[in-house]
């Protein structure tokens, strides 16, 4: 069965293609129970949909013909557009199962991003420790914010906080790499995400993500009624920027540049305090913030050799990964891969050159001097 690239890769954008090392995903399932209000993978689901039996069988086909390629595998994100957890599909259909059985099978490494605990039971858990026994396994665990009522009223269907923090001191209990994905970050809730930040590295978390809001006017509106603002002063706060790198034309915004500096020097701050890595996705302030690389994902936390693509660090920074156990691919690696894979490397690159021959626009996406630049 020939699968489209897309089943497998995030789209080409000027951000993914810039700032993102791990651009290759599995999703068990096209939709998602939790409800969260800020959700905006909702606009990228649609065209992704297939059956169990076609998820299976393509990701079974494309880990078994990674493991003959004579290069380190990429890492593969499970998931990016969904919960892969989900209580009432997960216990019925097992696909999130199946697939990490198959990760285990043929050595491929897996980040897996989840706000739900069911990966605690057996038999989920006992192939998360066989993935991490072998080096093949980050969790990232996906929290907003400790406040249970405020927690609620943003993720009305998912798991309350203080099972996802039970989550991170269990799997960290079991040597399970973790780190927690404080995001979105939202203004109006700064105090509170601060504190969720001390709380998730005292459970043990070895590092924190984050990445600010992105909304529309009427997304923006519920989220103010959710955290207790009127949301005509919400939205007529003067931080409120359109977000111009927004190719779904939804007339997204997010907070200024002011606002988002203060939020990472505090959350900078408090991380090197507890010697973990804070990590900034999808903004070009990471400059400024990344102290290990630009990595958002934090992928260095599996050991085991796997492969990923450069991106603006290594075109502006340093060409080396600090990493031994990172390969970075060169062009001519990308026809050693299986055609899914090597077409979605081939068109992540294009966009890069076309980013870095665009002054103006790098300058805007980098937001920083050209001091940096080699």
């Amino acid at each position: 069965m020939r699968i489209d690239w897309m089943f497998f890769s995030i789209k080409p954008s000027t951000i993914i293609s810039s700032l993102c090392y791990s651009v290759f995903r599995v999703e068990p399932y096209s939709s998602c129970l939790y409800g969260c209000i800020f959700c905006y993978a909702k606009w990228y689901r649609k065209g992704l949909e297939m059956n169990s039996s076609q998820i299976l069988n393509a990701w079974k086909s494309l880990a078994r013909r990674l493991k003959d390629v004579d290069l380190p595998p990429p890492v593969f994100r499970l998931s990016t557009l969904v919960e892969p957890f989900q209580d009432k599909l997960e216990m019925k259909n097992r696909i999130a199962l199946r697939i990490l059985e198959i990760a285990d099978r043929y050595e491929i490494p897996l980040i897996i991003n989840t706000k739900s605990d069911l990966i605690m039971r057996s038999p989920w858990i006992d192939v998360i420790l066989k993935l991490s026994d072998k080096n093949l396994v980050l969790v990232q665990v996906s929290i907003v914010t400790t406040n249970s009522n405020i927690s609620k009223a943003l993720e009305p269907g998912a798991p309350i906080p203080q099972r996802r923090l039970a989550l991170i001191e269990r799997l960290r209990d079991h040597s399970v790499p973790v780190v927690v994905r404080l995001q979105p970050l939202i203004p109006g809730i700064e105090n509170l995400q601060l504190e969720t930040a001390k709380e998730v590295l005292s459970y043990g978390a070895l590092g924190i993500i984050v990445e600010p809001l992105r909304e529309t006017r009427n997304g923006l509106a519920k989220i103010a009624k959710a955290i207790g603002i009127a949301p005509k002063s919400y939205l007529n706060n003067h931080l409120w920027k359109p977000y111009s790198f927004s190719s779904s034309n939804q007339g997204l915004l997010y907070p200024d540049i002011e606002w988002r500096k203060r939020m990472f020097y505090e959350l900078f701050t408090l991380t090197l305090k507890f010697g973990k890595a804070l990590t900034i996705c999808k903004d070009g302030l990471w400059l400024s913030f990344s102290i290990y690389n630009a990595d958002c994902c934090q992928s260095w936390h599996i050991k085991r050799t796997h492969a990923m693509r450069k991106t603006l660090y290594e075109c502006l920074i340093s060409s080396k990964s600090r990493f031994p156990h990172i390969y970075l691919l060169s062009y001519g690696d990308f026809q050693k891969y299986p055609r899914v894979i090597r077409r979605a490397l081939r068109l992540h690159y294009n966009k890069l050159i076309k980013v870095l021959n665009n002054k103006k626009l790098l300058r805007k996406l980098i937001i920083t001097n050209s001091s940096h630049a080699k």
